[in-house]
């Protein structure tokens, strides 16, 4: 491959991936993928991206301008690398094109699984999360409380209100299912689902996957030998996926 079309092919991949991780932070897609502390950093990425673009760019007019000015001396010095470079950056942005974004959900669980606790998260849960309203509390929030308190029994009747996916599972009663969430430190890839239970008549009207906010009051049950909160729900809404659907630790 002559060196001024690979140029050219280099500074188009290096353009088009600075372009598609602009698209999805201006989609708020990109906390899809990593946890937000992170996003300064992917924002200096699609800079540093789009500055090597620039310069490759700058590079092939120098060049042809060197040609036009110069025809009887130019002539292309050396080979370029190896198109397998090329592809390093193809592969990348014709998955990030070609696969719809989307937050993890339901189908992860066969692979990854879920918890009624809150595994891999600090055990600090200070006076932060006892000072927190009850209904203010998120799915993570109340796991913690009921993984590292010993009285269990200081939460019961208390009101929960909770935003997260639907999953059913066969181990639950048929007016039950858990409402679920995703709680990620670095990335998606790192992702573990959390999950409280929910007891609620019309469970079975529910779709698998949708997003609900259920309110009711909390009571403590107990599954595969640990004591885990319970919400018998008041009110199961359908809401809109959130901006941000993942927890973090």
């Amino acid at each position: 491959m002559p060196q001024r079309m690979f140029r050219s092919f280099q500074g188009l991949l290096l353009a088009g991936l600075s372009l598609l991780f602009v698209f999805k932070a201006v989609n708020g897609q990109l906390t899809w993928y990593i946890n937000s502390r992170f996003i300064p950093l992917t924002i200096l990425g699609m800079v540093f991206l789009a500055v090597l673009a620039q310069a490759v760019f700058s590079e092939i007019r120098r060049s042809r301008k060197h040609e036009q000015d110069h025809p009887e001396h130019y002539h292309e010095h050396g080979h370029a690398p190896s198109a397998t470079s090329l592809w390093v950056m193809l592969i990348p942005l014709a998955i990030g094109i070609a696969i719809p974004a989307r937050p993890l959900d339901s189908s992860a669980f066969d692979s990854k699984g879920f918890n009624t606790s809150a595994p891999l998260v600090s055990s600090d849960i200070s006076a932060q999360i006892f000072e927190t309203e009850s209904e203010e509390r998120n799915i993570l929030d109340w796991l913690k409380l009921f993984n590292y308190e010993e009285d269990v029994i200081q939460f019961v009747g208390q009101k929960a209100s909770v935003v997260g996916f639907v999953y059913f599972d066969a181990t639950l009663d048929k007016d039950q299912f858990y409402v679920s969430r995703f709680v990620i430190s670095c990335c998606a890839a790192d992702g573990f689902a959390i999950a409280m239970p929910v007891q609620w008549s019309q469970a079975d009207a529910l779709q698998q996957d949708a997003w609900v906010a259920v309110k009711g009051k909390i009571e403590a049950i107990t599954l595969n030998g640990s004591r885990v909160p319970l919400i018998v729900a008041e009110s199961v809404e359908a809401v809109e996926t959130p901006d941000q659907p993942y927890l973090f630790p």
